[in-house]
């Protein structure tokens, strides 16, 4: 009896064996495909320095084009103080 107790742990400790083993094959092969996709590309910085181009040329989608103050009643809030009168805002 205690012969066939050893027998199946030992085939389930070759399963696991062999399923890690399939695991780390197949993580190599990912990694070589990965190195092989890498060796293909030309260097990082002449890359990284065109998109940086492309990126300052195109204007953002999200922010208003605006030539001036949108609105001029606006433009008084954040402009500083009209001639040398100075800051008259005082805290209490």
């Amino acid at each position: 009896m205690e012969e066939e107790g050893a027998s199946v742990g030992d085939a389930r400790g070759k399963h696991r064996i062999l399923a890690e083993l399939g695991r780390v094959e197949q993580e190599v092969k990912f990694l070589e495909k990965e190195l092989e996709e890498l060796g293909q590309t030309d260097i990082v910085s002449t890359v990284c320095e065109e998109l940086l181009c492309v990126i300052e040329k195109a204007p953002d989608p999200l922010l208003p084009l605006t030539k001036g103050p949108f609105n001029l009643a606006w433009d008084r809030w954040f402009e500083g103080p009209n001639g040398g009168e100075g800051c008259r805002c005082y805290i209490l």
